[in-house]
């Protein structure tokens, strides 16, 4: 691939009335409108030179074998490529300069050395949603050619003469799980990531209004070896791969980018071209912890399996999905005992994997070391203790869905000395405030806040949530 130096004397060299302080000009110029982290100056260097009507690419005739993505170049014509597919979009359309609208789909396929990203023109993208491409496909792209994308790499097209076809699994060829990584390895901002971890949250789904239509949002927290937890953001993905994401689970994800946060911390986004697959053979590798046992939530009507939240001497939150003969051990279990966990998953099902211990240890916080008070509430905590009293009656209503389906909200309003808060629980969870009333004392133990639409924070109850009546 030429670097930027040579890229600069091609342009100059057929512009003879540009000036390589101007073209040096334009190249930051470009940068600056593209956006920061998008643009290398080579990258600038094929976009200026497009609009300049200068030619950087050298026609490559194809010798008629087969590529793979790492051995594109660019030039290439009549290219034939086999990959395999690490992400498919859907087909959408675009004005062309006429008026008229066309269509167009991207992909993208990879080898054991590179990604690259394909683009379905008009009759090629209608052609291809006749295929069952899906990620993992071994796919073979007929008569592309090859163009320089934004980041100055190539970037395979096909347009009316070129197709894409299915291809039977070939063993040798490599796979999504050769190419995947355990989610505490990932470091800083990278694309094209194929993740696998266990699943170590409830997914929070919620819906917006842009001016493009509706989006949606869903995040979860992935666990990895060593104990490493990563947050998940997943835009505008469909209900069948949301419906993947359960707690304990383990899942390959493929197709997400991750960015390093202000605070260091590494955060992995996906879009609608992400992929959730279960991943049975994956477990975390965990020893022995002995933890306290702060919050357990009740068992859910579908699998009979309840959520509960464990804490360690770090005071780090940690959730469990806990059922079968270890759902009655916990039952059983007081607030605040420790207890030594063996599970090397995120769900404990063996009564053998838990062991209450008699002895305390004073390192590890108990509840009333977690416990906040009403003013210090903020938007956007997941796990908080607080003391409160009931002030008013729960009023249960019934809300309607987009999709037309009839939920139930029940909602109250708690306070201590310092304020006051909505408290409110969806679905199956409402049931937990129908029996409060006013004047009664509660502990909300692992508690979520969000921010309503007048600005002012409120508690919602999740999955490992529990309300304890105080005498």
């Amino acid at each position: 691939m030429p670097d930027a130096e040579a890229l600069k004397a091609k342009i100059l060299s057929q512009r003879k009335d540009l000036t390589e302080e101007e073209l040096n000009k334009l190249i930051e110029e470009k940068k600056k409108q593209i956006g920061a982290g998008y643009l290398s100056d080579a990258g600038a260097c094929w976009l200026i030179a497009s609009e300049l009507g200068v030619t950087l690419e050298e026609k490559v005739t194809s010798s008629g074998e087969e590529l793979t993505p790492s051995a594109v170049q660019i030039g290439l014509s009549e290219a034939t490529v086999r990959g395999r597919v690490l992400s498919t979009y859907l087909t959408k359309t675009y004005r062309r300069r006429d008026g008229t609208t066309g269509k167009y789909r991207r992909l993208v396929i990879f080898d054991k050395e590179a990604f690259l990203p394909v683009t379905l023109w008009d009759g090629a993208a209608e052609n291809s949603e006749r295929l069952s491409i899906k990620t993992g496909s071994l796919i073979r792209v007929v008569k592309g050619y090859v163009k320089a994308g934004l980041d100055g790499k190539p970037a395979l097209h096909v347009g009316q003469r070129g197709y894409i076809e299915t291809l039977p699994e070939d063993e040798d060829f490599i796979t999504l799980d050769e190419i995947s990584r355990d989610v505490a390895d990932v470091k800083g901002a990278e694309r094209n990531l194929v993740i696998k971890g266990v699943v170590d949250s409830e997914p929070k789904h919620s819906e917006f209004v842009r001016k493009e239509g509706s989006g949606s949002v869903t995040q979860f927290y992935l666990k990895g070896k060593g104990e490493r937890r990563v947050r998940v953001v997943l835009w505008d993905t469909s209900p069948e791969v949301a419906s993947k994401i359960r707690v304990g689970e383990g899942v390959l994800i493929a197709a997400v980018r991750s960015k390093t946060l202000p605070n260091g911390e590494v955060e992995l986004h996906g879009d609608e071209a992400t992929t959730i697959i279960p991943y049975e053979p994956y477990e975390v590798e965990v020893s022995r912890k002995v933890l306290r046992l702060v919050s357990k939530g009740s068992p859910a009507q579908a699998n009979g399996a309840a959520t509960i939240i464990l804490l360690d001497k770090s005071r780090q939150i940690l959730t469990y999905l806990v059922k079968d003969e270890a759902l009655q051990v916990i039952k059983e279990i007081p607030y605040d005992m420790l207890v030594e966990v063996a599970s090397q998953r995120s769900v404990i099902s063996s009564a053998s994997d838990l062991k209450i211990l008699r002895e305390d240890e004073s390192t590890i916080p108990k509840t009333s070391d977690l416990l906040v008070k009403v003013k210090d509430v903020k938007g956007g905590s997941n796990h908080l203790f607080l003391k409160v009293i009931a002030l008013t009656k729960p009023l249960t209503q019934d809300i309607y869905t987009k999709e037309g389906a009839s939920v139930k909200k029940t909602e109250l309003i708690v306070g201590d000395e310092t304020g006051e808060i909505k408290l409110n629980a969806w679905r199956e969870l409402h049931q937990k405030l129908l029996n409060i009333s006013p004047g009664e004392r509660l502990l909300l133990r692992g508690v979520a806040s969000q921010v309503g639409r007048d600005g002012a924070p409120y508690l919602t109850i999740r999955a490992y949530s529990d309300i304890e009546k105080i005498k």
